[in-house]
């Protein structure tokens, strides 16, 4: 019943809603598998339509998925506690020109005897989030290499908030989809904070946002100096656990010698209980 209602309430916008993995197939062969596809978890902001208005660009169907993947989750309160959203993403997603939503159903996306996909990461899978958050990229693969197997789609969007998930993708869809463009967005940043925009920021207090605002502008600091310690410490000092701050190489994510050239600087850590991570590419 929920899910016709959802039907009825979006049709008007010409946005269609699909949930499993026959229907959702059957609408992207009707596109000819020429579509552009952005995967999401949900809890929509400005960042997530950034990727949406960068796919309408290519003139092409733009089929955007809400999945709170429980496979990228190894904490269980962190899974209950991420926001959902899914009436006002909807909504959302009508007002930017998406085409199509896909909202898929645990079971039918992991059907019963599904295979293990074989991967390897490198350094990636050890390093920052791969070592913060155990079997997270795991999660990542899993859901996005059984996403590409059903829908076969031409163009993938991702918001480089989420650099070291960008690099990992770029070796799935290296090793199992080299057709598949992938099209990797700048972070959208608040205006007035430079905070990068997430869905985690809803759990955030007033001033926990302006408290994570000097996020930015430690990895400004510590982009311009020759290490990150005054940049860390100004952290701390604002009441922020910080998990790493790190300059490093790319594409390894190595960290980067005092002396030695770096191309990003990483973050992540804690401010009120959230954990938010944040990036600074150099060109």
């Amino acid at each position: 019943m929920l899910k016709n209602l959802y039907l009825h309430r979006y049709f008007q916008f010409s946005l269609k809603v699909f949930y499993y993995t026959k229907e959702i197939s059957r609408w992207a062969k009707c596109q000819d598998d020429v579509f552009s596809f952005v995967p999401t978890m949900g809890a929509l902001h400005a960042g997530h339509l950034s990727l949406v208005e960068n796919a309408r660009a290519l003139r092409k169907p733009v089929l955007v998925s809400i999945f709170l993947n429980p496979a990228q989750f190894n904490n269980a309160e962190d899974l209950k506690k991420y926001p959902q959203t899914l009436a006002q993403d909807l909504s959302l997603l009508s007002r930017t020109g998406a085409d199509a939503v896909y909202l898929p159903v645990t079971h039918d996306l992991y059907p019963e005897g599904l295979a293990e996909v074989v991967l390897d990461l490198g350094i990636l899978d050890k390093v920052f989030e791969g070592l913060q958050r155990p079997g997270y990229f795991k999660g990542v693969v899993k859901v996005l290499h059984r996403l590409f197997s059903v829908l076969n789609p031409a163009d993938v969007f991702f918001g480089q908030k989420d650099l070291q998930q960008c690099l990992v993708v770029e070796k799935l869809i290296a090793a199992y989809f080299p057709n598949i463009r992938q099209h990797n967005i700048p972070t959208q940043r608040d205006s007035q904070t430079g905070l990068a925009l997430s869905s985690r920021n809803l759990r955030l207090s007033d001033e926990g946002l302006l408290k994570a605002g000097y996020i930015n502008k430690a990895l400004k600091m510590a982009a311009e100096m020759s290490s990150t310690e005054k940049a860390y410490n100004m952290l701390t000092n604002k009441g922020i656990d910080v998990e790493y701050l790190e300059r490093v190489t790319l594409p390894d994510l190595q960290t980067a010698d005092p002396d030695s050239p770096h191309k990003a600087v990483v973050f992540a850590g804690y401010v009120e209980g959230v954990r938010l991570i944040d990036n600074l590419l150099l060109h």
